[in-house]
């Protein structure tokens, strides 16, 4: 590593446990430090929890190995308003394949894009959660289903076929990533310069051209979005051409309020 690169991490000095330490240092050691800036918050978070949702369809395979929300497990800006979804995209094909877009779905079907810029994604979620809430829906930014808080491995595929190996190989994928996705703090949210650095450094940008059997993993970042429908990428590949779409049914309950529980009598 070059010299004038090398770089101070400032950890929280209170309740930062030894395996967030550890971890914490193993995201110094191995994937370097992004900004010589950083300011640490007081609150570490747990790791992000694997989701592992699959869908394949030849010559492209989509993970969705993770989504980290609002002061969710694997946050680390202190009030993030907007939702990251960790992709890992593999190359079945004999031929480069170029991944030119993607987009999310919301309830109602509305088409939302990633976005590249973590000021202008706090407007947009902003925006939208009053919209939303002006519609009647009981939207909450920290509220998230069961599959991003608990251990959970869900496989899903495009014409419901998706063989043992593929599910096998999406928690391989998920504990393949990068070592910074793993030692998670929170960022101060007055340090926009290390902000920007990381979200830079974690987002996927498109288009993205793969070569025949590379794999790449990184960051889509959406507007926060209550129950998403579907993630869908539009590819090509010499002269063929399609959109991969993914099911996100497991992440029902996102940004949603949960019902009060029925008790007996009632």
């Amino acid at each position: 590593m070059d010299p004038r690169n090398r770089c101070t991490v400032f950890f929280p000095i209170a309740g930062f446990r030894s395996m967030a330490a550890i971890l914490a240092t193993s995201s110094v050691l191995l994937s370097g430090c992004v900004s010589t800036k950083y300011k640490m918050a007081r609150k570490s978070t747990p790791p992000p929890v694997p989701l592992n949702l699959v869908a394949a369809q030849p010559p492209v395979e989509v993970v969705l190995n993770t989504v980290i929300v609002y002061q969710g497990p694997g946050s680390w800006k202190r009030a993030a308003y907007w939702d990251e979804y960790v992709v890992t995209l593999r190359n079945q094909g004999g031929q480069p394949l170029t991944i030119a877009s993607a987009a999310l779905a919301d309830f109602a079907g509305v088409w939302r894009a990633p976005g590249d810029n973590p000021w202008a994604l706090e407007k947009e979620s902003k925006t939208l959660e009053q919209k939303y809430r002006d519609a009647g829906v009981a939207f909450v930014r920290n509220a998230a289903p069961a599959a991003l808080f608990g251990t959970v491995g869900v496989a899903l595929a495009m014409d419901g076929v998706l063989s043992t190996g593929a599910a096998t190989a999406a928690t391989g994928t998920f504990l393949a990533l990068p070592v910074y996705y793993l030692a998670v703090w929170y960022i101060n949210s007055t340090n926009k310069t290390a902000i920007v650095a990381e979200f830079n450094r974690r987002r996927l940008a498109l288009p993205l051209i793969l070569a025949p059997g590379e794999t790449r993993t990184g960051s889509l970042f959406f507007p926060m979005v209550p129950n998403p429908r579907s993630l869908s990428l539009h590819w090509s590949s010499g002269a063929a051409a399609g959109d991969a779409s993914l099911s996100l049914e497991p992440l029902h309950g996102l940004h949603v309020k949960a019902p009060a529980p029925v008790t007996a009598g009632n």
